[in-house]
This record gives structure tokens, C-alpha cells and sequence, in this order.
């Protein structure tokens, strides 16, 4: 049986394209949230590579690309352009009057 949590992050305005958002969970270390013209969305803040800080990349439609090695990855599904072994843990989002929450299953 899954268990999901929904945690209210951040309001909506926190996060702009300049500007990601970054929260850690204590189970689930540190989440980033991007805002792109498709929506947002949020995945794990470490390149699976070598570690560096993805809310540090660069966002170009939904394609995140690590500064460190210039990884790119997909943000809607996590994937990784560059290996296809690679793909970044993606987790759902939902706006709620004016916030964001991302939805965690806390069973994985």
C-alpha cells in the first residue's frame, strides 16, 4: 500500500524561470522546483553524473542542463539525454490557492 504526503513547499510567486526553489525533505534530501512556460516542475537537486546541484543548471523549455558536465535532462519525465541509464527521481506537483505542493510517496 502506498503512503502519499503532500507538503506545501512554497506559493507560487517563490518560484520564477530565474529562479528555482529549493527545499530538502529529511527522508528524501533536497527537491528543486522549476518554472518553465510548460509548468513546473520539480525532481531531485543532484545530477546522478557527479553529484553537482541541478538548481544551479540551465533551463531551456524542459530540458535542464547540469553547469558541472552538461548533463541535460528532461524535466517532465526525469530522463537523461546524455546516458540512457541515467534519469532524475521526478515528483508531482499541484497548486492550491496560491501554493505549491509536492506530492511524495513516502513507501519508495
Amino acid at each position: 500500500m502506498n503512503s502519499l504526503e503532500e507538503i506545501r513547499v512554497c506559493a507560487v510567486g517563490d518560484v520564477t524561470p530565474e529562479r528555482p526553489f529549493v527545499f530538502r525533505h529529511p527522508d528524501m534530501g533536497e527537491i528543486v522546483i522549476f518554472r518553465t512556460e510548460e509548468g513546473f516542475f520539480a525532481v531531485e537537486n543532484r545530477c546522478p553524473h557527479a553529484g553537482g546541484s541541478l538548481h544551479e543548471g540551465i533551463v531551456e523549455g524542459t530540458i535542464l542542463t547540469c553547469i558541472w558536465h552538461g548533463w541535460r535532462f528532461h524535466l517532465p519525465t526525469g530522463q537523461c539525454l546524455n546516458e540512457y541509464w541515467a534519469k532524475l527521481r521526478v515528483y508531482p506537483l499541484k497548486s492550491v490557492g496560491g501554493s505549491l505542493y509536492v506530492i511524495l510517496d513516502t513507501e519508495k
